[in-house]
């Protein structure tokens, strides 16, 4: 099962690999190019690319090593006169047993490898976590630039029944001065709605990995969405799929390789040695050949107690990692649970704020008629009109979050959000 996951994830690495297309940015492309561009991610990706060649050096542990020798020497005792000696050869060397300290520093860089891999696709998540965070937000702040102006609209419509009916003698001043004083609050609304715009548009910029006045036009609309998952299924994927588990579990494994190279110390050592050259006074050397082998037997008696200190420490460490783990699966169920939660929440308030736009845009046409037969005063229309602008927010700012506890679940779960949606 987790051979495929890993299958898959490698299949999206390479598609998001493609080039995006130009034109009109959607929420797919902004997560693509994230992925291809974000400094984040980039360093997540040297981190475990750094790590790869561990592995290979470990593994070479199990293979002989050969090498070319010179010597160089001079002797001379009370009876010899001072001579020199020039040797040249080869010399091969070869670990035999070693008490699995090779076989386990291999199996524990291996993993330590998976480790990494695990926290680039952590990276992945939380890289396109972030880009769909900041797309919904420009969304929404987008749809509220706009409703800003539908407010604006209302607000000069009422103003100019004022006006008329001033103009008739049917309503006083006041109402007039109330009026143009909404129509300021809806012009300050406007403008800073705009700036908060292009706060959110500047974000997303950065999350995408460009510069923050890159020219972009988000493309998508903020509309009802479902996804029917059940808690137990949410809980089982967040359990098997979650990279920090998974970087977890193979630190675990690995610090247990770690253990049993430890107690390799406490084994012997046997080694192989075979010898080939020549040895002449002359440079080079070419007259005498000699060549020689043998075998070496190793038995640590005493270290001064460094291996059993070694050993204690790698003991407190596993477990201590062990609790870690245990402690994150908690968390992770956590956070399983806090998303789902959330993501019903969110979609009970798009019913309800749906409810309520329909509700105030009924109530602010009826108290206009009402206005305007001179059966409801300045003050009603106003405060429908705001009751209005503050559904029409509710309403957007609901869908918004509906679509970021998505994406919040689907992190969770240990999904790419959006990307390995389901229902796409």
């Amino acid at each position: 099962m987790r051979r495929r996951g890993v299958a898959r994830f490698f299949l999206f690495l390479f598609i998001m690999s493609l080039p995006v297309r130009a034109g009109a940015i959607t929420l797919e492309s902004c997560i693509r190019e994230a992925l291809k561009n974000s400094p984040y991610l980039l360093q997540a990706r040297a981190d475990w690319q750094a790590e790869r060649p561990r592995a290979l050096e470990e593994f070479s542990g199990f293979l002989p090593q050969f090498s070319l020798e010179y010597d160089f020497s001079r002797s001379a005792t009370e009876l010899i006169p001072p001579y020199y000696q020039h040797y040249g050869g080869f010399l091969l060397t070869y670990n035999l047993f070693q008490g699995g300290e090779t076989t386990f520093s291999y199996l524990a860089a291996k993993r330590d490898v998976e480790v990494a891999r695990a926290k680039y696709r952590e990276a992945v998540i939380e890289t396109a976590y972030r880009v769909v965070v900041a797309f919904y937000d420009v969304l929404e702040k987008k749809a509220l630039w706009k409703a800003a102006r539908d407010d604006l609209k209302d607000a000069r419509i009422n103003l100019d029944m004022a006006r008329a009916r001033f103009k008739e003698g049917l309503s006083p001043y006041a109402d007039v001065i109330k009026a143009r004083s909404s129509v300021a609050n809806a012009e300050f609304k406007l403008r800073e709605r705009e700036s908060l715009y292009w706060i959110a548009l500047g974000k997303l910029n950065l999350e995408m990995g460009r510069s923050i006045t890159s020219s972009i036009n988000p493309q998508g609309k903020l509309e009802m969405v479902s996804w029917n998952v059940a808690f137990s299924q949410a809980k089982e994927e967040g359990l098997k799929a979650n990279p920090l588990l998974e970087e977890l579990e193979k630190q675990v494994e690995a610090q247990r390789y770690r253990k049993r190279t430890v107690y390799g110390e406490f084994l012997p050592r046997v080694d192989f040695q075979w010898k080939y050259g020549w040895t002449d006074v002359s440079f080079p050397a070419n007259d005498v050949k000699e060549w020689s082998w043998q075998f070496s037997f190793t038995l640590p008696l005493f270290s001064g107690f460094a291996s059993r200190a070694r050993l204690a420490r790698a003991r407190a460490q596993l477990e201590g990692l062990e609790y870690r783990l245990a402690r994150v699966k908690l968390e992770v169920e956590q956070a399983v649970w806090k998303a789902y939660q959330e993501l019903k929440k969110s979609e009970s308030n798009v019913h309800s704020a749906k409810a309520h736009v329909e509700s105030a845009s009924h109530d602010l046409r009826v108290t206009r008629g009402r206005y305007g037969e001179g059966l409801a005063t300045m003050v009603d229309l106003t405060t429908a009109q705001a009751a209005l602008s503050e559904a029409r927010a509710q309403y957007i700012s609901s869908l918004a979050d509906l679509h970021r506890s998505m994406a919040a679940l689907e992190r969770a779960m240990g999904k790419i959000p959006y990307m390995e949606r389901k229902e796409r």
